[in-house]
């Protein structure tokens, strides 16, 4: 239908051969002012964006093709360096738009890995968010962009982490690395440093050597037990390392010295003006 609408005023305003490429090109041609418009009252059940964004899908869809290597190289360098100015791309690559843009996202996600994560790539995602956190520790806290997931820039991190994409370390981590008592209000996120860190001074043997329940001011002994259960899961196989040697391993992700950082960040107010 939409195919019939857009041929049907093609014909009745006489545009010929050239008519389509007009058309799907029509801020070059001033005369076809208004043409999506007419175009679109012959569907007055559809939207004016899904009439238009249907239209170049089914006229433009020969640009999509056969993608080469060296056209995805190409995408990827030109939106590094130029953004995300996929017409201009699309232009001077003879395609449309939304496929390189679709390119763009095939060759991000090109080589990167599914299911179980190995212990260096936790190590990487700690140290790029411990980054990032440190960072905003001397900048003002905005409300928008997502601050509701701390604001923190997945995709540039999988970017640096080159194993997962950007949707798989933001699921990552607020779904398995954070804990969900702080959801509850029984844990906060600072409070991961804080535990690290005393576990750090007390340099205990195993497990029973630690007297959680005077491990943290203000949490309980309950708590900061549960919580290193939850920590300790994705360490690898738990019981094959010392408890010891588990301490170690988080204190390196946790990085206990950037806990003011942390906390300064969480009870900072938002900027007014946003």
């Amino acid at each position: 239908m939409v195919k019939n609408a857009v041929l049907e005023y093609i014909d009745n305003h006489a545009l010929g051969d050239e008519g389509i490429k007009m058309v799907m090109e029509c801020k070059a041609y001033p005369q076809l002012k208004g043409c999506w418009k007419e175009i679109t009252s012959a569907l007055p059940w559809r939207t004016y964006n899904s009439v238009y964004h249907r239209a170049h899908t089914i006229f433009e869809a020969g640009s999509q093709g056969i993608w080469t290597k060296e056209d995805i190289e190409l995408v990827m360098e030109f939106q590094k360096t130029h953004g995300n100015d996929w017409k201009t791309l699309a232009d001077a690559m003879g395609k449309h738009r939304k496929h390189v843009k679709d390119a763009w996202r095939r060759g991000r996600l090109a080589g990167k890995k599914k299911g179980h994560w190995m212990r260096e790539e936790y190590q990487n995602l700690f140290d790029l968010v411990n980054k990032d956190l440190r960072m905003k520790a001397f900048k003002e806290k905005h409300s928008k962009h997502g601050m509701l997931k701390d604001n923190i820039p997945w995709m540039a991190i999988s970017d640096v982490l080159e194993t997962r994409d950007h949707v798989t370390c933001c699921q990552k981590w607020y779904e398995q690395l954070i804990s969900p008592m702080v959801a509850k209000g029984m844990w906060a996120n600072v409070d991961d440093y804080r535990l690290l860190e005393e576990l750090l001074k007390l340099d205990a043997a195993c497990i029973d050597d630690v007297d959680w329940d005077n491990l943290l001011e203000n949490r309980d002994g309950e708590a900061c037990r549960k919580r290193w259960n939850q920590m300790i899961i994705h360490i690898g196989v738990p019981k094959s390392k010392t408890f010891a040697e588990q301490v170690e391993i988080l204190s390196d992700r946790y990085c206990p010295d950037i806990a003011e950082d942390r906390e300064d960040f969480d009870n900072r107010p938002y900027d007014p003006e946003d």
